[in-house]
């Protein structure tokens, strides 16, 4: 008896947890525009649910970052978005090695737990900047930089 009510209070929990629910996945966009320092991006990260579209609150969001082109060759320090002051939104600056593709690694925890990875296009052949938004492709889940690499071949 003790258990069931523990599983009714754990549930009651779950669903007061707001609009983005334990157990739904987190979409991601991710804009980032040049800072005054080179190689230095403020990025905006928007997080909805998959399902829902609802603005995901209260999140902790840790970006990192790495250069699928070479693993482990170029990567940066992690770092932990801030509250934007739209519900959903979070901002976090990134100070990157090079030019190039980076995949950028959204660690989603708090309210639901997630990990995203988004693939921007920093900069050009010729080391002109311009404007970064990662909406070419979504890995929500549990993807490991194997899967990344392989899905990137084809």
């Amino acid at each position: 008896m003790r258990l069931s009510i523990a599983a009714v209070a754990l549930s009651a929990a779950l669903m007061a947890g707001g609009p983005a629910l334990a157990g739904e996945r987190v979409a991601a966009d991710v804009s980032c525009t040049p800072a005054a320092e080179k190689l230095t991006y403020d990025c905006t990260i928007m997080l909805k649910g998959k399902k829902s579209g609802d603005p995901v609150e209260g999140a902790e969001v840790v970006v990192k970052a790495d250069m699928p082109s070479m693993p482990l060759a170029h990567n940066v320090r992690p770092v932990k978005a801030a509250p934007a002051s739209m519900p959903g939104h979070y901002t976090a600056t990134l100070e990157l090695e090079m030019l190039g593709e980076w995949a950028l690694t959204l660690d989603v925890s708090g309210t639901t737990r997630d990990r995203v990875v988004k693939k921007l296009d920093f900069g050009t052949a010729s080391g002109e900047t311009e404007h970064m938004h990662g909406d070419m492709k979504d890995h929500g889940g549990d993807m490991d930089h194997d899967e990344m690499k392989m899905e990137d071949a084809q």
